[in-house]
């Protein structure tokens, strides 16, 4: 009996140790794992594997608390992420006036009426205050308030309609005849009169 007892305990103690063996190699291997995924010190990598080698299981306990808080990768996503908010803020339409944020599509600041923008003389796009040229039509922009003159200061429907060809009351130009054919027309007759004259030259005879 007391020898079964004896084996029986020997058995335990085996077990035992081999569990504890398992459980210090499984525990090195994991802080190893662990430190390289956290840091690129090998100085702190072999610290954090001897800390457990010598220690086991307190030496383990000790590493979670010395541990960096985030792995590399969290870092890394976090220090992209970062950089995307700087760039959309920097991005972002801002008054170089005010610093306020303002819209791509505002001809002036909202708060202190800065110009932002300006309309294209012919084409009534809008452009940069900088650009000699519009990209769009091709018309040459004033480069001085001066040089603007007060038909080139038109609205947006106003150049629209010039592009168009219409005038700004809604119709188009009336054609003029040359100042030679003024002496040609018949006596009575305005030159309305000979443009709307209906043509006759294919007509039966």
């Amino acid at each position: 009996m007391e020898q079964l007892i004896a084996q029986a305990a020997h058995l335990l103690i085996a077990l035992g140790g081999a569990y504890y063996l398992a459980l210090w190699f499984a525990l090195i291997v994991w802080t190893f794992q662990d430190i390289q995924t956290r840091t690129r010190s090998v100085i702190a990598q072999i610290f954090a594997t001897l800390l457990v080698v010598l220690f086991s299981v307190p030496g383990a306990l000790l590493y979670l608390l010395m541990r960096p808080r985030e792995t590399l990768e969290e870092q890394y996503e976090r220090a992209l992420e970062e950089e995307y908010l700087i760039q959309d803020l920097e991005t972002a339409g801002r008054c170089p006036h005010c610093q306020r944020p303002v819209q791509d599509d505002f001809l002036f600041c909202p708060y202190c009426r800065a110009p932002l923008k300006q309309l294209c003389i012919a084409c009534g796009r809008l452009l940069s205050l900088d650009w000699p040229h519009c990209p769009y039509c091709g018309t040459q922009q004033p480069t001085e308030e001066g040089d603007v003159t007060v038909q080139e200061r038109r609205s947006p429907l106003e150049a629209v309609q010039r592009a168009l060809g219409r005038t700004p009351g809604g119709r188009r130009p009336e054609k003029t005849l040359p100042e030679n054919e003024a002496t040609t027309l018949p006596p009575g007759w305005s030159r309305s009169m000979r443009e709307n004259e209906p043509d006759t030259s294919k007509l039966p005879r």
